[in-house]
């Protein structure tokens, strides 16, 4: 299915909207270009979760944040800086992948093979003149 959207708040409800969908334990492959708007997914999907959207913010130089939701924690991972996917072994990020916690993960094509087969890929595009195109399963 695909959405559009043309505000950073139809984004984040967007981001919203698929939250209430997903199962503890989830994992969502965020792809798009810089700047097409995965931050403002995830701040939509904390938000849904209980959590304060406020304080979402791009993790690209610490990597990965967690945030407090009501029913736990969302954990938000930035692969943009990551060259090798052993880094994220050296790291221990790959525990991330085994909890019950929801994980979101923008760049997931730097985490080549270390995703679990049934992530969830969402694209986001740029469309033109603020516009996105949200591509959800």
């Amino acid at each position: 299915m695909t959405v559009s959207s043309d505000s950073t708040e139809r984004t984040r409800q967007i981001g919203a909207d698929f939250a209430a969908r997903l199962e503890p334990g989830s994992v969502v492959a965020l792809q798009g270009d810089l700047g097409a708007g995965k931050t403002e997914f995830v701040r939509g999907m904390v938000s849904a979760l209980g959590g304060d959207a406020a304080s979402v913010s791009s993790p690209t130089f610490t990597i990965a944040q967690e945030y407090l939701v009501d029913d736990g924690v969302v954990i938000h991972v930035d692969a943009y800086r990551v060259e090798d996917p052993r880094e994220f072994v050296e790291m221990g990020m790959e525990e991330y992948l085994d909890t019950a916690h929801l994980v979101a993960v923008e760049w997931p094509d730097r985490m080549a093979g270390m995703l679990p087969p049934d992530a969830v890929a969402v694209h986001i595009e740029h469309q033109g003149g603020g516009k996105r195109s949200i591509t959800l399963p």
